[in-house]
């Protein structure tokens, strides 16, 4: 059977598992029936996150204008990958209030308050939009400015769920909110801190909130809740502060259901959090903790901890609800930190050290082993020798999408993370043995699916590297840290760097450069590359003598490069030049 022979309902179903990209360029103007499915019927979340210059030109200006009335969800990116795409997205002549279907936009890394602000503001013109996700938007800005932005956002009066993630918004005082939304039910306010009193005014104006997610700090003790806030179900929360103000709050959620609680330097045994479920989370049926403790005394560590764990294993943790714990502390650590919780482990971050010893409550201790919900693991290797047999606790990370490493490490280590299906970015700090690079390349071998690798610090960094073979890395990224501990690339290390197997295919490339040269020699060498990203030693730029009519790199480079690639400098780190290729021109 030919494929326009199928019903409609099936020809829609098979369009559901493809991008906008592929769907588009495979069966747009092949048959006026497949046309009128794809314009009238099929809905569409435009995803501009990773394309080239090539294909988000081509979509704007072919496509956009005939399905802008079936595009249900939008995301726009300014980072390393697209640079400047919501600016040229603007510039498009589009306005936000034409995608009147619009139920989602999701906005990423923006840098320009203006332009933010022109898009939140829009929004209010949309009648569906029901889910709004600011994510890592930092940007310069005047004293009012962040707080007009987040009552611009509670303005949208039928907007239920709402993320602000590493935002600028994280200077912002909530308790300066002056707009109630009626609306929202789902908060996730993701590394943005808050004391008692801004949580309280927001839930003030935020009266019909079910779930919510943030980071609270304790501020004064007349800074509790006074009222009770009956709409919350769920809390996500990370806490630093005195155990007596999180018992007025949870006094204050009486209608919690789920709980998932860490703490630092809090130091609450198993009565004591049986008396705070009992009296003030009757309601809370999941209940998952981490606490992270400080111990003064490491010198009968074990013994503390049999003591703490102990306080766990009576009926009402054990055979009322079942919820077990696990204790995990490296012996070794200088700084004698701990960490409690409950099991399975559900927090998205997890540590792991070679020397790590663990308790459980558990009938078994190496039940709850396998720890399915991490997907982001930060590992470093705290033995120095690494002939020791260790003995490492049988954990198991079979989920890990990005990872935080220290090269070299012990080889028990491999049963850790093996296999590494679902690995798609990596941050290495390598120190200057054979057996790092061997151990980088073996886990190299491993990561079918691996998208991006980082280095750290990678001034010091061998060009062994670049003798490391991988056939899915489509982003290298040199420049993790501050402008002073990048390395910046001679003509013959790029040389070294475009042949490599590690840029055969590479799409992304974030590098330090002596000459500037070396930028257009890389990009006439990687036929694949379409964004890259830059500090040029031989760069005079200052913020003392900016402009932004004559900017002298900028100037030579569009000089020397296609008209349709777009040159600009990150606006917050104005010495970083970006370069968004146009591959039809490469």
């Amino acid at each position: 059977m030919y494929f326009e022979y199928l019903a409609n309902e099936l020809i829609l179903n098979i369009f559901e598992y493809l991008d906008i990209i592929n769907c588009l360029y495979a069966f747009h103007n092949l048959k006026s029936r497949l046309n009128h499915l794809l314009v009238n019927q099929h809905s569409y979340n435009l995803d501009f996150r990773n394309v080239s210059k090539y294909t988000f030109d081509n979509i704007c200006q072919q496509y956009i204008p005939l399905i802008s009335h079936q595009i249900t969800s939008l995301h726009l990116s300014d980072n390393e990958e697209t640079p400047n795409l919501p600016k040229l997205f603007l510039l498009q002549n589009f306005s936000i209030n034409q995608f009147f279907r619009l139920q989602s936009i999701s906005l990423y890394s923006i840098q320009s308050f203006d332009i933010l602000h022109q898009i939140i503001t829009h929004c209010n013109n949309l009648l569906f939009l029901t889910h709004l996700n600011l994510i890592r938007c930092n940007f310069y800005y005047l004293d009012n400015e962040p707080q007009c932005l987040i009552d611009d956002i509670w303005r949208l009066s039928k907007l239920t769920h709402c993320s602000l993630h590493q935002n600028i918004l994280r200077k912002i005082q909530l308790t300066s909110i002056s707009v109630r939304n009626l609306s929202m039910k789902y908060l996730v306010l993701e590394n943005i801190t808050c004391d008692m009193k801004s949580l309280s005014h927001l839930l003030q104006y935020t009266p019909c909130l079910q779930r919510i997610t943030l980071k609270l700090i304790y501020g004064f003790p007349n800074q509790q809740l006074s009222t009770p806030f009956l709409s919350i179900t769920s809390l996500k929360l990370v806490y630093h502060g005195r155990i007596d103000i999180l018992i007025n709050l949870f006094q204050n959620t009486p209608n919690l259901v789920s709980l998932t609680l860490e703490t630092s330097d809090i130091y609450c045994d198993g009565y004591q959090w049986k008396k705070i479920l009992m009296n003030s989370l009757y309601n809370c049926k999941i209940f998952r903790l981490k606490m992270n403790l400080h111990f003064l005394n490491y010198d009968n560590i074990n013994e503390q901890v049999d003591e703490l764990l102990e306080t766990f294993r009576t009926s009402f943790w054990i055979e009322e609800h079942q919820w077990f714990v696990r204790c995990d502390w490296n012996p070794s650590n200088r700084f004698h930190h701990l960490a409690l919780y409950t099991l399975p482990y559900t927090f998205k971050n997890c540590f792991n050290f070679d020397a790590i010893s663990s308790k459980s409550t558990c009938p078994n201790n190496i039940d709850y082993c396998s720890y399915d919900h991490v997907p982001i693991l930060s590992y470093i290797n705290s033995e120095t020798d690494l002939t020791n047999n260790l003995s490492l606790f049988p954990v198991h990370f079979p989920n890990i999408h990005h990872l935080n490493i220290h090269f070299p490490f012990h080889d028990n280590f491999w049963s850790c993370l093996s296999p590494l299906k679902r690995l798609t970015s990596i941050e290495v700090r390598l120190l200057h043995t054979d057996i790092a690079y061997f151990q980088l390349q073996e886990l190299l071998n491993q990561a079918c699916h691996l998208y991006s690798l980082r280095i750290h610090y990678s001034k010091n960094v061998s060009m062994i590297l670049f003798t490391l073979t991988s056939s899915s890395i489509r982003r290298l990224d040199f420049i993790a840290e501050s402008k002073s501990c990048v390395r910046y690339f001679n003509h013959d290390e790029c040389d070294i760097l475009k042949h490599s197997s590690l840029a055969r295919h590479c799409e992304i490339l974030i590098i330090g450069l002596e000459n500037r040269l070396s930028i257009v020699n890389l990009i006439k060498a990687m036929p694949t590359l379409r964004s890259l990203i830059c500090y040029c030693k031989d760069d005079q730029y200052t913020t003392w003598n900016s402009s932004s009519v004559d900017d002298e790199l900028i100037e030579w480079l569009r000089s020397r490069l296609p008209l349709t690639y777009e040159i600009s400098r990150n606006e917050k780190q104005t010495h970083l030049i970006r370069l968004w290729i146009d591959q039809k021109n490469v």
